[in-house]
C-alpha cells in the first residue's frame, strides 16, 4: 500500500483515502486486513488535476487491461497500474450511502411537507485553498436544487469537512435514484442521512426512594469527570451541588425543564449508580456539558436538527480541555468523558465513522478516556422454534432464553453497535438484564432470568478490523420482550416498563417538582455506571500516585491507567459457559469463532472492580505504566508467589493491558500503533502454573487498544524455578508514520488464590517488589528491563 501511495504522488496524483471492498459478505469475516489488501479489495482514492488528465488516465488504463504494448512515455503508469485490480471514475452509485433508501421514505412519511436533512461528506483536500472553497462550492450546489445549508464544519487532524443540508422532497427522491446535481457533485464523497441521535421521554416512577442529603456546595475538588449529553436539571434534589454545567452549544433555553430526562437520568446514574441499590453517592463534582436540545414540535429530546453533532461534541470537549475562543479551558483535569450519545441513523458497519475517528484523535491528543454506550436497536428481530404469540407467552422459561439468544445471535447483522462505540482508544459499553427493581407485574415476558445476560437492545459488535466491542458490559436495566406474529413468524423486541429498570433522577412532565424519580434502561445507563466506577477507581489511582510523588491527572498515562483498571476485573463467568454452548459453531474445532461470537455480546465480560480497588492476602494488583517506542518490548519480573508452590489450589493469574493509539484516518490499517503480551521469548506461555479459560481468542485482543487476558490453574508445581513470571509489553507500528511516535500504555498483573492461604500472598509478594508499600492502593511495578 505504501508504495502504491508513493507512486500514485510521484505522478503528481493527490491522495485522498483508502477504503475496503464493501462487496466482502460475513463469510469473510474470519480474514485480516492485511490479507484484504493482497487479494487487491481494498478501495483506493486518488484525484487528477485535470479533466483532460483524467481522460487519459482512463484511456492508458484500459491499454493496460487488454494487454497491449506500454506506450513509450507511460513508464511510470505502467507501474502505477500494477498495483490495481480495476480503475474507474467515483459516481453517484459510490456516493449515496445505501441507507439514503429508507431515511427518506421515513423523512417524508413522518413530515410530508419538510424538506429532508441528509448530510455531505466532502472529499478532504490537502490544498487550504480548495477547503476553504468548499463552503461556497456547496452553497452553490445547493441553490441549484433550492437547498439550504444548516451547519459547515472542518476538522483537519481527522480529515473531515461536511455539511448538513436540506433539500426539497423531490431532490430527495432524486437521491434515491442516484440523479440529480448533488449525486452526481464531484466534490462529495458521500451522501448519508442526517446524523441524529433522540432519546425518548421517561415515566415518573411509582415507588420513589427516600432522598438522600445533598451537599451544601460543589465539592472543592477539580472534577475529573465529564458528560457529554443532555441539558440535566441543575437543582434537582439528586442533583443540585453535585453537577457544573458548562454551556458551549446548547444552552437551558434550548431545553424547557420538563423535557430534560436524559442527561438527568445519566448525571444521576454517574453519581448515585441504581438508587434501588443504596449505594453511596459520589461526592466529587461532575462537569456536564450538553448537546442535547428539545425542539418545538417534538416529544423527544435530540441533538439540535440544524447543526452536525460532531461538530459540537469536537467544540465541547475543546473547550473543555483546551478552551474555545480563547478562553480558559473550562475543565482542565478532566480525564472522563461520558458520551452516551450515538448516530441512530448510523450503524458500525467495516469503516470507522468520522464521529469514532473524531475520538480517537482527541483521547490520544488529549490523554482522555471516553466512555461510549454501544447503542440500542429496537428494531424487531424474528425467533426460531415457536409460531405463535402465545407458545412464545407459554413457553418454557429455559427453553425460552435460549431461543432468544440463538435468535439474537442469527439477527446480528442487523444490530451492529451504532457510531461511535467503534472507537478504538473509547471504552465501549453494552448493557446486561440486571437492574434493582422488583420482579416483573404479571403479564409481561422477562426474557432472562439469569444474571450476567445482555438485555434484548443491547447492541452486538465486532468493531474495526474486528476488534473487540463492545470492550465490558455492566448493568443496563431489565427490559421486557414485547412481541408480534406474522405469517408463522414471531418478532420479539425489547420494551420500557414503568415499575422495571434502574431507578433514578428524572423530569416532572407537569413541571415544579425537582425530587422525581424514574426508572430507565439501555446501554446509556450502563455507559454511566461504567463512568461512576471509572470515578471511584480514579480516587484510588491518585492516592496511588502521590504515594510516588506524582500527580496523577497531569500524567501521559492517566487515560490509559484509568482504561486497564476499569476491565481489569472482568470475566465471562457463567454467562460466556452458556453462551458457549448455546452460540454455533458446535464443533470444537471452530471454538475460536464461537468465542469470537460471544464477545460481540459481552466484550470481555463484566467487571468486579472491587477485586481492583480491594487488597486481600489472596491477592495482589501490580500496576506500571509508561511510554513506548516502535519496536521496543518493556519486560516486567513479577515474584511467584510462595502460596502458589506445591500445592493444587486454584490460583489465578489476570493481566490487562490498555494503550492510546494514533490513528491514521485514510488507512485501511487505521489503528497507528499495537501492543501485544508476551512472554520473556515473545510467546504466551507466561508459566506453567496457569492456563487459559473461557475467554476472547488471543487473536482479537491483538486488534484494538486493550488486551484482558485470565490463566488458572490448579497443576501441581513443585518449584519455582526462576521465581517470578515475566511479562513482556511488545510495541509495533502499524504505519510507518508512526514509527517515531511513543504511546502510553498500562499493564495492570493480579495474582490471586482461590482459596484462603497460609501464606499472605499479598506481603509476600509486595515486600519482594519494593521495600515500602500503601496496602489500601495498587502497588506499581518500576523494575524493567527493555529490549530492541
Amino acid at each position: 500500500m505504501a508504495n502504491f501511495i508513493a507512486a500514485a504522488k510521484s505522478l503528481g496524483l493527490e491522495w485522498l483515502t483508502e477504503d475496503q471492498d464493501s462487496s466482502r459478505g460475513e463469510d469473510d469475516e474470519d480474514s485480516e486486513i492485511l490479507e484484504e489488501e493482497a487479494r487487491g479489495s481494498a478501495l483506493l482514492y486518488v484525484t487528477m488535476p485535470t479533466l483532460e488528465g483524467l481522460q487519459r488516465l482512463l484511456a492508458l488504463w484500459k491499454r493496460y487491461a487488454r494487454g497491449e504494448p506500454r506506450p513509450s512515455d507511460a513508464r511510470e503508469w505502467w507501474a502505477l497500474f500494477g498495483y490495481l485490480a480495476d480503475l474507474r471514475t467515483w459516481s453517484a452509485i459510490d456516493r449515496i450511502d445505501p441507507s439514503i433508501q429508507d431515511f427518506v421514505d421515513r423523512s417524508i412519511a413522518r413530515f410530508p411537507d419538510r424538506p429532508v436533512r441528509v448530510e455531505l461528506d466532502l472529499w478532504f483536500r490537502e490544498n487550504k485553498d480548495l477547503r476553504q472553497n468548499a463552503r461556497t462550492y456547496v452553497e452553490a450546489l445547493l441553490e441549484s436544487v433550492e437547498g439550504r445549508l444548516l451547519d459547515f464544519a472542518t476538522i483537519e487532524p481527522i480529515r473531515y469537512q461536511a455539511a448538513l443540508v436540506e433539500v426539497p422532497g423531490a431532490q430527495a427522491r432524486a437521491l434515491q435514484n442516484r440523479t440529480g446535481p448533488i449525486a452526481n457533485a464531484d466534490a462529495v464523497m458521500r451522501v448519508r442521512p442526517q446524523s441524529l441521535y433522540t432519546s425518548i421521554e421517561r415515566d415518573v416512577a411509582s415507588d420513589q426512594s427516600p432522598l438522600r442529603p445533598r451537599p451544601v456546595a460543589l465539592d472543592a475538588r477539580p472534577a475529573i469527570a465529564a458528560l457529554i449529553d443532555g441539558y440535566p436539571i441543575q437543582n434537582h434534589y439528586l442533583l443540585a451541588n453535585r453537577i457544573d454545567v458548562e454551556e458551549v452549544d446548547v444552552t437551558g433555553q434550548d431545553v424547557p425543564v420538563t423535557r430534560r430526562f436524559h442527561g438527568t437520568a445519566m448525571a444521576s446514574l454517574i453519581l448515585h449508580g441504581d438508587i434501588a441499590l443504596n449505594e453511596p453517592a459520589l461526592t466529587r463534582a461532575l462537569k456536564v456539558v450538553p448537546i442535547l436540545a428539545a425542539p418545538q414540535g417534538l416529544h423527544e429530546e435530540c441533538t439540535p436538527p440544524d447543526k452536525l453533532p460532531l461538530a459540537m461534541v469536537n467544540r465541547a470537549v475543546i473547550a473543555l480541555v483546551d478552551g474555545l475562543d480563547d478562553d480558559g479551558p473550562l475543565g482542565e483535569r478532566v480525564v472522563i468523558l461520558n458520551h452516551s450519545i450515538c448516530d441512530h441513523e448510523g450503524a458500525f458497519a467495516r469503516r470507522p465513522s468520522p464521529w469514532a475517528k473524531l475520538l480517537d484523535y482527541l483521547s490520544h491528543e488529549y490523554r482522555l478516556l471516553f466512555v461510549v454506550s454501544s447503542g440500542n436497536i429496537h428494531a424487531p428481530f424474528e425467533i426460531d422454534t415457536y409460531s405463535t404469540s402465545d407458545e412464545f407467552a407459554d413457553a418454557d422459561e429455559v427453553e425460552r432464553q435460549i431461543v432468544l439468544l440463538r435468535s439474537i445471535e442469527r439477527a446480528k447483522g442487523m444490530r451492529s453497535i451504532l457510531n461511535p462505540a467503534e472507537a478504538v482508544n473509547a471504552i465501549t459499553v453494552g448493557a446486561l438484564h440486571e437492574d434493582g427493581a422488583n420482579p416483573a407485574p404479571v403479564g409481561n415476558v422477562d426474557p432472562f432470568d439469569m444474571v450476567g445476560l445482555p438485555n434484548l437492545c443491547s447492541s452486538i459488535g465486532l468493531g474495526v478490523n474486528r476488534a473487540i466491542k463492545p470492550d465490558i458490559v455492566e448493568s443496563g436495566g431489565r427490559q421486557m420482550a414485547s412481541f408480534d406474529e406474522d405469517g408463522g413468524k414471531v418478532s420479539v423486541w425489547g420494551a420500557e416498563i414503568p415499575t422495571i429498570g434502574h431507578l433514578c433522577a428524572t423530569a416532572d412532565p407537569f413541571g415544579g417538582d425537582t425530587t422525581k424519580q424514574g426508572r430507565s434502561t439501555g446501554t446509556s445507563n450502563a455507559a454511566a455506571l461504567v463512568t461512576r466506577s471509572a470515578m471511584q477507581i480514579a480516587d484510588v489511582i491518585e492516592e496511588a500516585f502521590e504515594a510516588n510523588g506524582q500527580d496523577w491527572s497531569l500524567e501521559p498515562t492517566r487515560a490509559v491507567v484509568l482504561k486497564a483498571l476499569l476491565a481489569h476485573g472482568c470475566s465471562w463467568g457463567a454467562t460466556g459457559g452458556l453462551l458457549d454452548r448455546t452460540y454455533p459453531p458446535s464443533e470444537s474445532a471452530r471454538w475460536q469463532r464461537r468465542r469470537e461470537t460471544i464477545s460481540r455480546v459481552l466484550g470481555y465480560g463484566r467487571a468486579n472492580h472491587a477485586r481492583v480497588m480491594t487488597p486481600e492476602g489472596s491477592r495482589i494488583t501490580l500496576l506500571a505504566d509508561d511510554m513506548i517506542e516502535h519496536d521496543a518490548r518493556h519486560q516486567y519480573s513479577i515474584p511467584i508467589p510462595r502460596a502458589m508452590i506445591a500445592n493444587r489450589e486454584v490460583r489465578r493469574i489476570v493481566m490487562t493491558l490498555a494503550w492510546s493509539s494514533p490513528v491514521d484516518p485514510s488507512s485501511l490499517r487505521y489503528r497507528g500503533f499495537g501492543l501485544d503480551l508476551v512472554d520473556a521469548d515473545g510467546k504466551r506461555k507466561f508459566w506453567d502454573g496457569v492456563g487459559a479459560v473461557l475467554q476472547p481468542p488471543a487473536d482479537a485482543g491483538r486488534r484494538g487498544t486493550l488486551q484482558h487476558i485470565v490463566l488458572e490453574g490448579t497443576k501441581l508445581i513443585q518449584s519455582a524455578g526462576s521465581g517470578a513470571i515475566s511479562i513482556g509489553v511488545q510495541a509495533r507500528a502499524a504505519l510507518s508514520v508512526f514509527e517515531n511516535d511513543n504511546v502510553p500504555y498500562a499493564l495492570a498483573v493480579t495474582l490471586e488464590m482461590g482459596q484462603p492461604v497460609r501464606q499472605d500472598l499479598f506481603a509476600d509478594v509486595a515486600t519482594r517488589v519494593r521495600a515500602k508499600i500503601t496496602p489500601a492502593v495498587p502497588v506499581r511495578v518500576r523494575q524493567r528491563a527493555r529490549t530492541t
